[in-house]
């Protein structure tokens, strides 16, 4: 092919629908994108990220602006139709450049994209596009490339098989993308989405941030949780306090000061839709969803807030082996929670 003499970023979409055996990924002949027979090749949905990555200045852009580019933009998505699941690691591919016929190094992005199933016809209809397990792509010989050496990594690592639905962690990256200032708008549908899709809290502030659209907590963590989030008995070390608000449904809590002991020392409350509690430091308690539920928990104190460890030294501290004596109900709670 003779020396390489331009180096170009690309991103690469992977759209899948399902099918009987195995996933099909959307593949359509890219005008301008020319093979050596003269037809324009097939190849994934794409666009140019970074064209010089040794000028002096590159404008940084997120990679959610391009993933809009293609699909809103030139294919005529709405934007609440497709979510950007995962990137995937990076690919070197070098090859005569489609458009300017000279060697090019690209490197190539491939992005797992969830689209909407009943837009899936339609997506493919406008760019005429058609529909390639992995093997037929592997095998196609009118495939890009770029898009080969995609499909040449999928064949050793499988994605996950399709889902009709985003993930919980898709539609909050989505969410994130949209809130990228320093105000964070939060809608209460697009908070509904996102819970009844999940089976996890959904943490915006925590104390050690592990996901994309979690934000430092200062002083606080804030978590939106639901009844299929598992609870356990627990204490928070001084100065931690905590604060559950209830959304939707009807929630229990049963506590009592970590330094009184008998059953009779517990408490039990009941919190309906708008009700809030406020639950100092050194109080051992447990909560519990009555009915299906949605609801608030703010985390506060100086004190170290994340991590479980022993009291004094971590924000909270599970009461497994506590020697003090649990009603009934309460041992019935913390029973059904750990068989989970």
């Amino acid at each position: 092919m003779g020396p390489i003499e331009k180096h170009q970023h690309i991103v690469h979409l992977l759209i899948r629908r399902p099918s009987k055996h195995t996933d099909q990924f959307l593949v359509y002949p890219r005008e301008g994108w020319i093979a050596p027979g003269g037809k324009p090749y097939l190849t994934l949905p794409s666009k140019r990220t970074v064209t010089d990555p040794l000028a002096p200045y590159i404008r940084g852009s997120s990679i959610d602006a391009f993933v809009d580019l293609i699909l809103h933009e030139e294919l005529g998505l709405s934007k609440d139709a497709y979510v950007l699941e995962r990137e995937l690691p990076a690919l070197n591919v070098s090859m005569m450049s489609p458009v300017h016929q000279q060697p090019t190094d690209y490197t190539v992005y491939p992005l797992d994209i969830w689209v909407l199933p009943e837009q899936l016809e339609s997506l493919s209809t406008r760019c005429l596009g058609e529909w390639l397990n992995l093997d037929q792509a592997l095998t196609n010989a009118s495939l890009s490339p770029s898009a080969s050496a995609v499909f040449g990594y999928l064949r050793e690592n499988p994605l996950k098989q399709y889902s009709v639905q985003p993930s919980m962690d898709g539609l909050a990256l989505k969410w994130l993308g949209q809130n990228r200032g320093g105000l964070r708008y939060l809608p209460r549908q697009t908070l509904d989405n996102i819970l009844d899709i999940g089976n996890h809290a959904f943490n915006l502030r925590v104390a050690d941030p592990y996901l994309r659209y979690q934000m430092q907590g200062v002083g606080f963590t804030w978590s939106f949780f639901t009844h299929k989030d598992r609870q356990d008995i627990h204490v928070h070390g001084a100065p931690i306090v905590e604060i559950y608000g209830v959304l939707e449904g009807e929630m229990e809590i049963w506590s009592k000061p970590y330094y009184d002991r008998g059953t009779s020392a517990w408490s039990h409350t009941v919190l309906q839709a708008g009700d809030w509690v406020e639950v100092d430091s050194l109080q051992c308690h447990i909560v519990r969803w009555r009915t299906l539920g949605k609801g608030v928990v703010f985390k506060a104190g100086p004190g170290p807030l994340t991590g479980v460890g022993r009291l004094g030294e971590k924000g909270k501290t599970p009461c497994t082996d506590c020697p003090c004596m649990k009603p009934s109900e309460v041992i019935a709670l913390a029973g059904d929670w750990a068989k989970g």
